[in-house]
């Protein structure tokens, strides 16, 4: 039989942290999925959600008294794909420029994407998603090798319409599926 892919899951701090829940229904038939969070996403979705739907534990911090080896070190060491979603501003100046000072930041930096595939699906008002420090940052990461799914458009939390929405569970579903070699698998729902 053939080891289900272990994929790792980056929540940062995003109304759409939602999503991942919903995300984690297509993801959970084919792939073993174990999710880490910033401080900030913990004040969106409580880590009590991710470990009931995943049956793992959530990271929340860097420091895993029951470890010897960081976590963040055994995660990137494991894991066949890492999704950051919703990938914010934040953790995508911090991803650019070398910044690890939370689980999500330093998984990224103890990933290397020239290894094994990191995808990006970014979520946030429209005016910083086109900021030119976003904009920047997006095209440094993409040159290093790093994947994205481009965030919608449509009604934003902030009450904006415009670019910015986090893709739908099923389309990330599908990427995260064709980057593993998984095209066969059916998203649906």
């Amino acid at each position: 039989m053939n080891k289900r892919p272990r994929i790792v899951i980056g929540v940062c701090g995003s109304i759409a942290a939602f999503k991942i829940a919903v995300l984690h229904k297509y993801l959970r038939d084919h792939a073993e999925v174990t999710v880490a969070m910033t401080p900030s996403a913990t004040q969106f979705v409580g880590p009590q959600t991710f470990l009931a739907l995943t049956g793992n534990p959530v990271i929340t911090s860097l420091f895993e008294p029951t470890h010897s080896k960081p976590k963040h070190i055994d995660l990137a060491d494991e894991l066949d794909l890492l999704l950051i979603a919703p990938a914010t501003a934040n953790i995508l100046a911090k991803a650019a420029h070398g910044i690890a000072d939370e689980p999500v930041s330093t998984l990224i930096m103890s990933s290397l994407p020239s290894e094994k595939p990191i995808i990006f699906a970014p979520a946030m008002n429209t005016r910083m998603w086109q900021n030119p420090a976003t904009v920047a940052n997006v095209q440094v990461l993409r040159d290093r090798g790093y994947h994205f799914i481009d965030p919608d458009e449509g009604d934003l939390a902030c009450g904006w319409t415009g670019e910015g929405r986090l893709a739908e569970p099923q389309v990330i579903a599908k990427q995260v599926f064709r980057l593993l070699g998984l095209d066969d698998v059916a998203v649906t729902g």
